[in-house]
């Protein structure tokens, strides 16, 4: 099964940034919010996505296969 979009791109966003709780930090995010997003249980909002994908770029992490 193919885990949903949103998960992958929290799982990434997070080692780019060293961890989960610092992911959350710089989203100002909540921990149940952080917890349900990286289960896939619900989506973050479009403003958080964004963010995300913000920290993927300025990592220069776009367009890169993931570390198997």
């Amino acid at each position: 099964m193919v885990e949903p979009v949103q998960s992958r791109v929290l799982q990434r966003a997070a080692r780019v940034v060293g961890g989960y709780g610092e992911l959350q930090a710089r989203l100002d995010a909540s921990r149940d919010d952080m917890i349900s997003w990286i289960r896939g249980a619900a989506m973050p909002p479009v403003q958080i996505f964004v963010k995300l994908i913000e920290i993927l770029m300025d990592a220069g992490e776009l367009g890169r296969a993931p570390p198997v």
